[in-house]
């Protein structure tokens, strides 16, 4: 399991080889795919259909407190307006973190991918204007309005709703990050089919784990498992690892996977590719350390799993 704590680097990375191996035009494809505003998979639209120009702060109010994001929203139902004022996207700021840490280039046109929410926006007839000024610093905003209030003009009043937060005041734990995840496996899977879904896992691997990588190296399944361990401690979840081993065989037991659950409680389908998101990651991990993976049995309904790592 990729961890929802992990997805970024894996959405950055997603368009990299989107775009290197297909061209800019199927990355545009992969985002009309990501944000179609049906409900069955990023959920802003359900709370625009449900509350009209609100639903964009409580949609908002949630993934960004979730993301631990630096950010100023406002809410004006009167006038009609919302705007986000994005201090220091967590995405962007994550990946250019990254850069620094270990040298992974985010995807160059990385923030257009959030000009699709418009798509949910203009579904239900409000406006929608990004302003992509400043995503160089992960700064950004977003003004979404409704035409026929709208004095065109933003007026902070004792009408507007305001939210203000700074990156510590939350913890950073978006699960629905797994959402986006399993629709990424799923469009490669479904479209190019699972060579090319395990070419991209691997190149995944390769590029964002590079530090677990070198420890795997020196260490073996002693850093396999002090990963694996970080990943469910990071879900919340340590509760359904189980961990036994002998001096040939070192076996991971998961009650259920937490990104699956997530899915399933959220009444999303979860696809019949998600298995690779742990399969290809191990397998690259056993190659390294010298040893042979295997996955003894998967539950594609719960995500339930038994996987081993042998001499």
């Amino acid at each position: 399991m990729i961890s929802c704590t992990e997805f970024i680097p894996a959405y950055s990375e997603l368009f990299t080889f989107l775009d290197e191996n297909y061209g800019r035009q199927e990355v545009d494809c992969f985002w009309e795919y990501l944000f179609t505003p049906d409900g069955a998979g990023i959920p802003l639209i359900n709370h625009l259909e449900k509350e009209g120009i609100r639903g964009c702060y409580t949609y908002w109010s949630g993934s960004l407190n979730e993301e631990a994001a630096d950010f100023s929203m406002y809410l004006n139902e009167k006038d009609g307006w919302f705007k986000i004022k994005m201090h220091r996207c967590p995405s962007k700021g994550r990946l250019l973190e990254l850069k620094d840490t270990i040298g992974i280039e985010p995807y160059p046109d990385y923030c257009l991918h959030c000009d699709h929410y418009r798509e949910s926006v203009e579904k239900v007839g409000l406006e929608y204007i990004y302003d992509f000024c400043g995503t160089d610093k992960a700064s950004c905003s977003i003004l979404v309005y409704d035409p026929k209030k709208f004095p065109k003009k933003l007026i902070v009043d004792k009408d507007t709703l305001q939210m203000h937060r700074n990156a510590a005041d939350n913890e950073y734990f978006h699960k629905d990050f797994h959402s986006s995840l399993n629709s990424g496996i799923d469009y490669l899977g479904e479209k190019y089919g699972e060579e090319v879904l395990i070419d991209y896992l691997q190149k995944f691997t390769n590029n964002v784990y590079k530090n677990v990588i070198a420890d795997v190296k020196k260490r073996g399944i002693e850093a396999i498992k002090e990963k694996i361990v970080d990943t469910y401690k990071k879900e919340k979840s340590v509760e359904v690892l189980h961990i036994t081993e002998d001096a040939n065989k070192t076996i991971f037991e998961i009650d259920y996977c937490p990104a699956v659950k997530h899915l399933n409680d959220t009444g999303r389908k979860v696809t019949p590719w998600f298995e690779y998101s742990t399969t290809v990651v191990m397998e690259v991990f056993a190659k390294y350390a010298g040893l042979k993976f295997q996955m003894e049995y998967y539950d594609e309904l719960t995500g339930k799993a038994k996987y081993s790592f042998s001499k």
